[in-house]
C-alpha cells in the first residue's frame, strides 16, 4: 500500500515544474549566485542533503562550482535567533546577512505553512531573489509565495518527504549529467 501510493504520486508529478526548477538552478549556477536552502524536521534533512549533493556530488569535477548553503545546519545561529528573537525568524534573519537579488532561495515545507520558511521566502521575494518552494498537502502559503514550486499533492507527510528526496536526487542527477556532458 505504502509503495503503491508513493509510485502513483511520483507518476503524477508535474514535469514542467521539475524542468523549471532545473532551469532556475542552472541559471543561478551560470551567474555564480548562491543557493540558500532550508526546512524543518525531515525537510531540514532534505535541505542538508541538497547541499551535499550539489557542493560535492555535482561540483566535484567542475571548475566552476555550485554555491549551496543550508540555513538549518548552523545550530548555534538557529538557537540564538530562536531564543533572542523568534523561531519564526531563524531563516529570514540569516538571509539578511547574505542574500542578494543574484541568488536563489529554496524553502522546503511539507505543509507549505511553516512560518519560518514562509517568512524567509517573503524576504527573498522582497530582495528580488528567485524563490522555489517544495511543498505537499494543498501547498499552503509557500505555494502562493514562491515564484516557482514543485507541489506533491498528498496529505501524508512521510510520502511528501520521500518524494521531495526523490526530486532532490532526480534534479541533482540531471544537472550533474548535463554539466559533465
Amino acid at each position: 500500500m505504502y509503495l503503491g501510493t508513493l509510485k502513483l504520486q511520483v507518476d503524477m508529478l508535474d514535469v514542467n515544474e521539475i524542468n523549471t526548477v532545473i532551469l532556475k538552478l542552472l541559471e543561478v549556477y551560470d551567474r555564480k549566485g548562491f543557493v540558500y536552502v532550508f526546512g524543518n524536521g525531515g525537510s531540514a534533512s532534505t535541505a542538508s542533503h541538497f547541499v551535499n549533493d550539489f557542493n560535492k556530488g555535482v561540483s566535484e569535477k567542475l571548475v566552476k562550482r555550485f554555491k549551496f548553503c543550508c540555513l538549518n545546519d548552523n545550530v548555534s545561529s538557529i538557537m540564538a535567533i530562536a531564543n533572542d528573537i523568534s523561531y519564526d525568524e531563524i531563516f529570514r534573519f540569516q538571509l539578511k546577512n547574505y542574500l542578494t537579488k543574484n541568488d536563489l532561495v529554496i524553502g522546503i515545507s511539507g505543509s507549505g505553512n511553516s512560518k519560518n520558511v514562509v517568512n524567509a521566502i517573503e524576504y527573498a521575494n522582497y530582495v528580488g531573489a528567485e524563490t522555489i518552494g517544495l511543498v505537499g498537502y494543498d501547498g499552503g502559503k509557500l505555494k502562493e509565495l514562491a515564484k516557482y514550486c514543485i507541489h506533491v499533492p498528498i496529505r501524508d507527510m512521510q510520502k511528501v518527504e520521500d518524494i521531495h528526496m526523490i526530486l532532490e536526487h532526480l534534479i541533482m542527477s540531471i544537472i550533474k549529467g548535463y554539466l559533465r556532458g
